[in-house]
Formats: C-alpha cells, structure tokens, sequence
C-alpha cells in the first residue's frame, strides 16, 4: 500500500486548489507569548477559514478530486465535527451529496455548521470510532463512497499546504508545535515543512486523556487505547490509524502530552492574548509549550529561538466556553 507522505508536486497542487476558495491563514509574531516563553512565538491561525478550522485544506483538496469519478453519487465520513463541517463546506462547492456521521454529545457548535452547510447528519456511538464501526457495519450502495480522514492521501496533501505557507512565511523557524488527533494534519505538515526545512523540529501533542498516537510513536507502532475521553474533540481519537502512525514516525521529532486543565488554561490564555477562544485542539500547541517552559533545566525543556504554534480550530461550545471563561487570569 502506498504511503501518505506527499510529494513536493502533490503538495504544489493541493495549494493551487486551497488558493481557489480560501488564502493563506496569518502568521503572527506574539509579544505577550514570547515574553512569557522566553523565545520568539508565532501563530498559524488556521481557525480563520469558513469552518473555522485548518480541516478545509484536505477537505477541498479531496472533493475536488473525487468528483470526477463519474461513478461517486454520495460521500460519506465520519467525524468529532470539524472534519464533517469541512467537508460539507467543500462538498456544497462541488453539489456533491454528503452525510456526516458524529459520535452522541459531540461539539455542538461544530454539529450546527455540518448543517449549515448542508451536508445530513446522523450521530452514533459514544466516540468517532464507535460511530465509525456502526456507519461500516452497515455497508454502503453503489455509488456511495466511504473517507476516512487519516487515511486519505489527499487530505494528507491539503494539510501539507500549511507547512508550504510557513516555509515561505518564516522560513527560520527552530520548532513547530502540533495538534494530533488521527494524524493527517502533523504529517502533512512535517512533510512540506521538513522538505524545506530539514532542521525544523515537529513536536506533535494530544491529551493525556487520549493518547493513541503519541503512545503509537513511543512504541514504534499503532498502539491503540481503550477510551478517548479528552473534552478536546479534535484529539479525541483512539484507534491509531496505521498508515499515519508510519507517517508521523518518519516526519515526528517529539510527542507531548498535555492535561485537561492544562489545556484549558492555554485556552483562557490564548483568549486573552488575541481575543480569540480556541477550541481544546486549537489551543494545545500552547499547552505544550507552557509546559515545557516549565520544566526542570536538566530535563528537555523549550529552548528554541522561534517556535510556532498551530491554532487549528475555534468552534468552541458555549457551555464549554463560559467554563473557560470564567477561570481565573
């Protein structure tokens, strides 16, 4: 089976059809960041898109290209929310029927843009992989074609997009710290970047409360965990999908985890630093880097000169969000 890494002319393309429908997302230097972690901070906002999240570069990129197969009548995927709404998003510019299938009690906020943008919903199962085993169960028409994010080649292409906007947005950066939930995103991402960067170091994290990939990376191996109960959905994931695990073992220098409070800590902070409210996953790449700002001096700490931090999503809840709001400075 072929791998998901991308080639530099599979990447170039994927980023002439992103350009199509949305521009690159800023890039911005934090003062009030880089005082408090000691070093040059910079923000990928990937938050600043249609669906609020950086799910529409893979999304765009996958549509686009299956709907010249004459022989696909309706998509159907499965997801946590931000995923599901990019790829209604993207589904609605091509009018290419769609269903999302989103595990019970999943982000309302993220449910309610899968419907605006028209795609039909069905919720299923505790968690996206329970969802996923019920939709699969169920077999498919002909006609109907099932995508897992993880697993496609071209969602793999449209995260690589990232990595070629800060490549040529800063191309000095020393570190870049990551979200993970299935995988596509970081190892898109590392890909691009590493290709023009090779010294760049890609530092991935998820929550302790749902730690598939990074304890897949630690063992060498897709390494899958009983539950997933972060409240971070885009992280929430617990069955490692083996061609991302192979992906992020090649392009990953390190994997982070993070604490439920420690996350919406950064949640609150990043707020206060650019008035934005990320979602748990958008803010997690903050988490990290607070967390190894405050290390020991004999352990690996942070000690880069410029890092980055991709802020992947806001599509926050409102009972979610009061919570974060209401935390103390």
């Amino acid at each position: 089976m072929a791998g998901l890494r991308p080639s530099p002319e599979r990447s170039l393309a994927a980023l002439k059809e992103v350009r199509r429908w949305v521009p690159p997302t800023r890039l911005t230097l934090e003062d009030d960041l880089s005082r408090l972690l000691g070093t040059r901070v910079y923000v990928k906002h990937e938050y600043e898109s249609p669906v609020r999240s950086f799910k529409i570069r893979g999304a765009l990129n996958l549509v686009a290209d299956l709907v010249t197969d004459p022989g696909i009548s309706r998509l159907y995927t499965v997801s946590t929310g931000n995923h599901g709404a990019a790829m209604a998003y993207a589904c609605r510019q091509h009018g290419m029927p769609l269903t999302v299938v989103a595990p019970v009690g999943a982000d309302e906020s993220k449910l309610a843009l899968i419907r605006e943008f028209g795609a039909d919903l069905e919720l299923l199962g505790r968690d996206l992989d329970e969802g996923k085993e019920i939709l699969l169960a169920r077999g498919f028409k002909p006609g109907h074609r099932f995508i897992e994010d993880g697993k496609s080649a071209r969602i793999v292409e449209g995260t690589s997009t990232i990595g070629l906007e800060l490549a040529a947005q800063q191309p000095d950066l020393e570190a870049v710290f990551v979200p993970v939930g299935n995988g596509a995103l970081i190892g898109g991402l590392a890909s691009s970047l590493k290709a023009a960067n090779p010294a760049v170091q890609i530092i991935g994290v998820q929550s302790e409360e749902a730690p598939c990939m990074a304890l897949s990376f630690a063992n060498g191996r897709p390494t899958d965990t009983a539950t997933a109960e972060t409240f971070a959905g885009g992280m929430a994931v617990r069955v490692a999908i083996p061609e991302a695990v192979d992906l992020m073992l090649e392009v990953v220098d390190r994997m982070v985890l993070v604490s439920e409070t420690e996350l919406k800590r950064a949640m609150r902070l990043f707020q206060q630093v650019t008035g934005t409210l990320p979602e748990g996953a958008g803010a997690a790449a903050l988490a990290a880097a607070l967390k190894l700002r405050r290390q020991p001096k004999d352990s690996d700490r942070l000690t880069w000169d410029s890092v980055c931090l991709i802020a992947t999503g806001a599509n926050v809840d409102s009972k979610l969000a009061r919570e974060v709001e209401s935390l103390p400075p």
